[in-house]
């Protein structure tokens, strides 16, 4: 582990957390293995009852890919690793025998969204704000979002969020069933998930485990054909001339004009 992904493990309780808030808490190539290392690890440890996802800071969650990093790697290669590494990261969090809880402090963009669906429960801060940004920079999801969020969604709700690609609220995100819990300012985000944790803690972990289990069966029985359509969607997008040119908007710090060849 590094100390951009930072694991803390208490009483049973994990918490993994972005640790990037100068870079919104985006997820460079570094960040992005180490958020892997770290549910693998969480996955090995038998003694975790509970995992908390979060970001450091009040301002992101994660705000996806570090766009930044990722402007300067054009090539399909590049694609395939972002794909590769945070698809099979979050698959592995879905799997998970236990209850991963997400703790939105600040703004989920992109692939912040994409983490959130993998999620089992979803908390908030009334602050927070949420977009499935990757049709702006040219592509689709790449993380298995798409099949997650229209399991929770439905399928027009689904298509709203990422045609749009709209920035909404914590509050419509509550509306929509993206986020359980919306908290106040005054109650604050730590001290909810603290009580939904403990809450969780003291029921029987196995019956827990069955639970998830059964559901994600239930709500994802073609998961691993959706992701190998969403890998191949995204891979080919990564080098297309529109996503080239996002990248170049980004570094030149302008509006992308799309459509060009």
């Amino acid at each position: 582990m590094n100390n951009e992904i930072i694991l803390t493990q208490q009483e049973g309780i994990a918490t993994l957390r972005m640790n990037r808030p100068e870079a919104r808490n985006a997820l460079n190539w570094t960040a992005q293995e180490a958020f892997a290392e770290a549910v693998a690890q969480v996955a090995a440890d038998t003694a975790v009852r509970v995992l908390i996802i979060t970001g450091v800071g009040d301002k992101a969650f994660v705000s996806g890919g570090d766009l930044k990093e990722l402007s300067e790697h054009p090539e399909r290669e590049a694609g395939e690793r972002l794909n590769r590494v945070m698809r099979d990261a979050l698959v592995q969090l879905t799997r998970l025998p236990i209850p991963v809880i997400a703790a939105v402090n600040g703004d989920a963009f992109g692939g912040g969204c994409e983490i959130l669906t993998a999620c089992d429960l979803r908390v908030a801060a009334s602050h927070a704000r949420f977009c499935f940004a990757q049709v702006r920079n040219a592509l689709c999801t790449g993380w298995g979002g798409t099949g997650r969020l229209v399991n929770l969604l439905g399928q027009a709700r689904a298509l709203d969020l990422l045609l749009t690609s709209r920035i909404f609220s914590a509050e419509e995100a509550q509306q929509l069933g993206l986020v359980q819990q919306v908290v106040a300012e005054e109650v604050g985000l730590a001290t909810a998930v603290t009580h939904l944790t403990q809450s969780l803690i003291k029921l029987p972990q196995h019956a827990l485990a069955a639970s998830k289990q059964l559901v994600y069966a239930t709500s994802q029985p073609e998961s691993t054909v959706t992701n190998q359509l969403e890998t191949s969607l995204f891979v080919d997008l990564w080098s297309q001339p529109d996503h080239l040119e996002a990248l170049a908007a980004f570094r030149e710090k302008r509006k992308p004009v799309f459509g060009k060849r």
